[in-house]
């Protein structure tokens, strides 16, 4: 009988540290990139949620501009209490969020006529006091009314936006736009991007 024990060699440890290691690194590349892609998710879902609204609405919120067209709803009791999340984009790396805007009672005696609030609600609408920028009825395309208006949003990879005909989707603008990856998208009158031209932040 041989009392000898049989170790791992050098080549065996080489190998299962390389296995460790290529592991690890998936690991630290797949993370980011599926939490990218849940905030980019739930960012569509926030915005389509929203444009529904607008879509089924009487054309109040359409007389707003700006962020007071999302919270055209939270004066009017569609969004209340913890759904006053969805008025925020997760992927904003600044961490603008419901917390950072003051909570629940910021949202409480809201004069939408009298001044603009930016700093509640991470997206931008259509600026409706514009008649170049006003919804057409009856267009063949759906026109953009919402956008996740901070170029920090999603990694400076694009804009979430949503559409007059209910619905939202990611705009990647490197894909999309056909722009480089560095380059700053700015809305309003003098963005680059026609569909974001008529969005007002403020």
């Amino acid at each position: 009988m041989n009392g000898k024990q049989k170790g791992f060699t050098l080549i065996e440890i080489l190998v299962v540290v390389t296995i460790i290691g290529v592991l690890a690194g998936l690991v630290v590349v797949l993370i980011p990139r599926s939490q990218e892609k849940a905030q980019i998710l739930e960012c569509t879902s926030n915005q389509r949620n929203i444009v529904g609204m607008l879509v089924a609405d009487d054309g109040k919120a359409w007389q707003m501009s700006g962020p007071n067209i999302p919270l055209y709803f939270v004066k009017k009791g569609d969004i209340t209490g913890s759904n006053l999340k969805m008025l925020f984009c997760p992927g904003d790396t600044q961490n603008e969020n419901l917390d950072k805007a003051g909570g629940e009672e910021a949202y409480k005696n809201l004069d939408l006529k009298s001044q603009q609030f930016d700093h509640l609600t991470s997206y931008a609408g259509r600026d409706q006091t514009n008649s170049n920028c006003a919804v057409k009825q009856g267009t063949t395309s759906p026109e953009v009314m919402l956008c996740d208006d901070s170029e920090d949003h999603h990694n400076k990879k694009g804009f979430v936006c949503g559409y007059n005909d209910g619905s939202a989707k990611w705009i990647d603008k490197v894909d999309v736009w056909e722009m480089d990856l560095a380059t700053v998208v700015t809305i309003g009158e003098g963005s680059q991007v026609k569909v974001l031209q008529c969005l007002r932040a403020e």
